[in-house]
This record gives structure tokens, sequence and C-alpha cells, in this order.
């Protein structure tokens, strides 16, 4: 396998964890900030997206690109989460209505979601040239 492959895996792997990470903060400060019921949604939502990029990154890990699935599943939940985050900017979403904070943390988890779309494309689209090989 090439070694700027290999790179890339190592950076969307940092980045799907860091990714978890920021969203296990989140939901636990916005656990801590309210306990009214559009704070228990966004907290549920939070925690689930930390959920789901937490086991993707272990998956990537061990997958050493012997199938697309991960890089997939990685850059649908990342796409799906930034349009549900501009979508609750400029629409009033029932229940939690119109959100009009915008924090580093968005921006953070904006960008490295942003990331790891591109990097998954990039490493699906050189998919074929890459010799993969399993050291032992």
């Amino acid at each position: 396998m090439k070694k700027s492959i290999q790179q890339f895996i190592m950076i969307i792997v940092i980045l799907v964890l860091g990714n978890s990470g920021i969203y296990f903060v989140t939901a636990y400060s916005q656990m801590q900030e309210s306990s009214d019921l559009p704070s228990q949604i966004q907290t549920m939502l939070f925690a689930t997206a930390a959920i789901v990029y937490l086991p993707l990154g272990i998956w990537m890990i061990k997958n050493n690109l012997h199938s697309r699935a991960p890089y997939v599943i990685a850059s649908l939940v990342s796409i799906a989460l930034i349009g549900l985050y501009v979508v609750s900017r400029t629409v009033s979403l029932p229940i939690v209505g119109i959100q009009e904070d915008v924090g580093l943390v968005d921006i953070l988890a904006k960008i490295t979601q942003g990331s790891i779309v591109v990097i998954s494309l990039l490493l699906l689209q050189n998919w074929k040239k890459a010799k993969i090989t399993i050291p032992q």
C-alpha cells in the first residue's frame, strides 16, 4: 500500500475519532446546560453522532482498505450532520426551533466532517489503484 494512502487512512481515523470526542463533549455540556425537551433531543443527537463515529474509527483502523463501507458510511453520516446543521440554522425545526448560535465547537465539527468527506472520497477514488497488503 502506498505511503500516502496509509497517511490518508491515519488522518481520517484521527478526524473520525476526534469528531466522536467533540460530539461526546458537546452532548455532556448540552446535558449539563438544560433538561427541557429540546435540550434533551439535542443531547441525544450529539450522543448518537458520537457513538456512530467511534466504531467507524475503530473499523477504519482494522479495515486497512479491505472494504469501502466505513469510508462511505463516514461520508454519509458527515454529510447528513452538515446538512442538519445548515437546516437547523435556516429553518425553524419542530421542537427545537431555529438555532442562532454558532460557536467554535460548531465550526470545528463542520471542518472535521468536511475533511472526512474529502479524504473518504480521495481514498475511494484511488481504491483500485491501491495495492492492499496486510503486514504479518
